[in-house]
């Protein structure tokens, strides 16, 4: 309640004071402006209580709508990192499988020709070092190829980090490794070959 009497003092105030400033003024073009003036703080004086509503509303508004933002663009942020972790992380899966096809064909027919033999596991072990892959180990299965001309069942492809070194002191096994190491260019420690019996 104080309030409104507060609102209702000022506006008697103003028009008690323009009254008496328009008697003071002699009659001239100053008078057409000291009206303007005092209508133009009447009207602010009544609108007062109107904007300071508006006023005490937006920044409370204001504020609630910042919190929630912030907490909401946490939430978006953490959503964004768990995507972006998830498509890095599938990227990788689907690089280092067309790496060890690429591998895989680019040796099939001399290894085929050389060896009567074929690649059927590719398994390749990668680190990254400043930003760029690097092959440590590289994991083959090799078989005794199927020349009957018949068409054989498709094998699925999977691709698995953990690489299980085989020793084996068989000198066509490492014929096959430093040939395959050769022609990858890579270290003859670097690739494993193990020999899976003819099917």
């Amino acid at each position: 309640m104080g309030i409104i009497t507060g609102w209702v003092t000022n506006i008697i105030v103003l028009i008690l004071l323009a009254t008496v400033l328009e008697l003071l003024l002699p009659n001239s073009s100053m008078q057409r402006y000291v009206k303007m003036v005092i209508g133009l703080m009447l009207m602010a004086v009544i609108l007062s209580p109107i904007l300071s509503i508006f006023t005490e509303d937006f920044d409370r508004l204001l504020r609630s709508v910042t919190i929630e933002d912030a907490a909401g663009s946490a939430e978006i942020e953490n959503t964004i990192e768990t995507k972006k972790s998830e498509i890095q992380a599938s990227n990788v899966a689907y690089i280092e499988e067309q790496m060890a096809v690429q591998l895989q064909s680019q040796v099939e027919k001399e290894l085929r020709e050389r060896f009567d033999l074929e690649i059927s596991d590719v398994a390749l072990n990668v680190t990254e070092i400043e930003g760029e892959k690097q092959i440590d180990q590289i994991a083959v299965t090799v078989k005794e190829s199927a020349d009957d001309g018949s068409v054989s069942e498709i094998e699925a492809v999977s691709v698995s980090l953990a690489v299980e070194e085989v020793s084996s002191t068989d000198s066509e096994v490492r014929k096959v490794a430093y040939f395959l190491a050769d022609e990858w260019e890579l270290y003859p420690k670097q690739v494993v070959v193990q020999m899976k019996g003819g099917e």
